[in-house]
């Protein structure tokens, strides 16, 4: 199930901010016996994020609300919350009051379990360095598109450097390090 601001649904206005220039936020969230995980972090970022883009955030009690509506009693997998500005004037000037579009889908766990071990490579495509985006989970997501359609072979993922060669994520994943008993992330 998709809920469109609260609605069921899965169509945005071609005038959707989110669509013509990326402007928004999303969260993804594990999903065990259907209750999301680490709901308040996910919560913080997408403040955080709202914060950094100059966008209202919506009631985090408005999006648990929805998230229980799309989510079945005890389903596995994932809970994705997208956030754009709404529709807008054509141009790149936020609209100064705007109505922000909260999207939220449940996605089932694949049916099989992943692979204990990936395959993984090295992109080409690099991540830019931008102190305001960084940390943030925007809706631009061009660098790991461009980067996951560098192979059609049976890699499973891609690391990701930034300009600077320093190690930043999978396309499609975070990266962790356990070292002398410590978790360490880029």
């Amino acid at each position: 199930m998709i809920l469109v601001n609260g609605q069921p649904g899965e169509q945005l206005p071609v005038t959707d901010r989110g669509l013509a220039y990326g402007d928004g936020l999303f969260e993804t969230l594990a999903v065990r016996n259907g209750r999301p995980q680490h709901w308040e972090r996910h919560m913080a970022r997408m403040a955080e994020g709202c914060a950094r883009l100059v966008l209202p955030m919506p009631d985090p009690a408005v999006w648990r609300a929805e998230a229980q509506t799309v989510l079945s009693f005890g389903q596995s997998g994932a809970l994705k919350l997208i956030l754009t500005r709404g529709t807008g004037p054509r141009g790149y000037r936020p609209p100064r009051d705007p109505s922000p579009t909260r999207i939220v889908m449940g996605l089932d766990a694949a049916a099989t379990p992943g692979p204990e071990t990936l395959k993984v490579r090295f992109c080409r495509t690099r991540l830019s360095r931008n102190p305001l985006l960084a940390g943030i989970k925007h809706l631009n997501r061009l660098e790991q598109v461009l980067a996951r359609g560098e192979w059609q072979d049976e890699c499973q993922e891609g690391i990701m450097l930034d300009t600077e060669g320093h190690v930043v994520e999978g396309t499609m994943s975070n990266l962790f390090l356990v070292r002398e008993e410590a978790l360490h992330t880029p």
